[in-house]
């Protein structure tokens, strides 16, 4: 059976920022990677669709593949810390819409999660309806017309050459998955043309014993001082100096708009968190910018029992990149990006992780490369490095790495850097083989770091590594 690719959705407002905007790169931000799993190739199809006076042909590719995301915690102490009784598949679609002289006018592509429950298959459809209708909210009918234009015009422009297709997607991201609560991150890019695609994000959070959405007002019985309390908190994280890099300046009342919306917020393994576009509150170049209630906090301020968290803690941290304002060179002096308690001994570490410090006294790229982990001014960056062996020779870091309790019954936070390695080049499909790994560290009370183990997967992707 086709499936024709379902619908960014985007609004138009952020179609035209993303033909406007300044940039260079026409690819979603890392951080908005989604698990690397092609649709199978059962066979191409191709339709034909008549739009205005262009003829357009439609390719679409049926994929049978899906990415499996489950909780073996029964079996698993490294995943959770409680059994859940939900999976999820990603169901991906793909297809291109094609000018008559064979130019590429839009590509879409779609990555929709498919929700079971056990022994609740009603909870399961009925979650699974709402994503499918949020999927289908938008047609591509005026991306599709715009491009249309756009290579119509290239054409008829004596210069000519400078129209590339347009590009659309939606994916999403599990971000807490248990017998509470399923939340799920959906992310809309679109690159119509312009300097860089741009993108936004949503959040949807869903009760699995109801199957219904999650909304602000539930979260405790006194929604009014919870708002307050929790704005007061981001406007004082919003003071902090890693904020203020990212953020234009927003004032508590551009916090409160931009935030404390419905589709602005998601469970996390951590916390509580409220999310904004690139644009709303910052440049393109910052991202997506989060403000984490911790649940400790969140407990503090009435979260309801039923959405309590009782799994693992995780909480996603960008490398440290302070820089010279006269060099543009990253400053790497050790200078704490934040604090956090690792050992359990009752007080706070200062923390800074450098992804990459290059030296020039050697050509090796083994040599030249290294880490930067400093914990209370003692970097830990030949521990990292050593860890990884052989495989930065073919392998690079995610610009993020995560704090990790790996066994709630400890009083230990694990330190998770994520690494990804290539595989063989395969010609026939352009790529090469690509494998994530987790390796995890603890410092213990003792004040060293260790390592402690390596792991498939990247652990910041929710319930996946088993």
């Amino acid at each position: 059976m086709k499936k024709k690719s379902l619908s960014v959705l985007l609004a138009a407002s952020l179609l035209a920022l993303s033909a406007s905007a300044c940039g260079t790169d026409n690819t979603p931000p890392s951080e908005q990677e989604t698990p690397d799993t092609a649709p199978a190739d059962n066979g191409d199809t191709t339709d034909t669709e008549e739009t205005g006076d262009t003829e357009i042909s439609v390719e679409t590719t049926d994929g049978g593949d899906t990415v499996v995301i489950t909780d073996d915690s029964a079996d698993s102490e490294e995943t959770s810390a409680i059994p859940s009784p939900v999976s999820v598949t990603f169901e991906e679609t793909s297809d291109e819409i094609k000018a008559d002289d064979g130019t590429v006018l839009l590509e879409n592509s779609s990555s929709m999660p498919v929700v079971a429950i056990e022994g609740a298959d009603e909870i399961a459809a009925k979650i699974n309806a709402d994503i499918e209708t949020h999927y289908n909210l938008s047609s591509d009918e005026e991306t599709l017309e715009m491009a249309k234009s756009d290579y119509e015009a290239s054409q008829a422009d004596e210069d000519g050459g400078w129209f590339h297709g347009y590009a659309q997607s939606v994916t999403a991201n599990v971000t807490r998955m248990d017998d509470k609560v399923l939340s799920l991150e959906i992310t809309a890019y679109s690159d119509t043309g312009g300097a860089h695609g741009n993108y936004g994000v949503i959040g949807k959070n869903y009760n699995v014993k109801t199957g219904e959405l999650i909304s602000l007002a539930d979260l405790t019985d006194d929604y009014d001082a919870f708002h307050a309390t929790a704005l007061d908190y981001i406007v004082n994280l919003a003071e902090t100096p890693t904020y203020q890099e990212k953020l234009f300046g927003p004032s508590k009342d551009d916090l409160d708009s931009a935030l404390f919306e419905e589709r602005n917020w998601i469970f996390t393994q951590s916390g509580i968190s409220f999310m904004s576009d690139p644009y709303a509150l910052g440049p393109y170049a910052a991202g997506e910018i989060y403000f984490r209630i911790p649940y400790e906090k969140a407990y503090d301020l009435g979260l309801k029992e039923e959405y309590r968290y009782d799994g693992n803690f995780m909480e996603e941290r960008y490398y440290t990149s302070h820089y010279d304002t006269s060099t543009m060179e990253t400053v790497i002096d050790g200078t704490p990006e934040y604090s956090f308690d690792l050992n359990g001994d009752g007080t706070e570490e200062g923390i800074a992780f450098y992804g990459q410090i290059y030296s020039t006294e050697s050509s090796n790229k083994s040599e030249s490369e290294k880490y930067g982990l400093y914990i209370d001014g003692t970097n830990w960056g030949n521990v990292v490095w050593e860890a990884l062996g052989d495989a930065p020779s073919n392998g690079y870091p995610e610009n993020f790495y995560a704090l990790y309790d790996s066994d709630p019954s400890d009083d230990l936070t694990e330190i998770a850097v994520l690494f990804t390695e290539f595989g063989e080049y395969d010609e026939e499909t352009g790529r090469s083989d690509t494998h994530p790994y987790t390796y995890l560290f603890q410092y213990t009370a003792e004040n060293e770091l260790q390592f402690k183990e390596r792991l498939d997967g990247y652990i910041t992707n929710p319930l996946s590594v088993q």
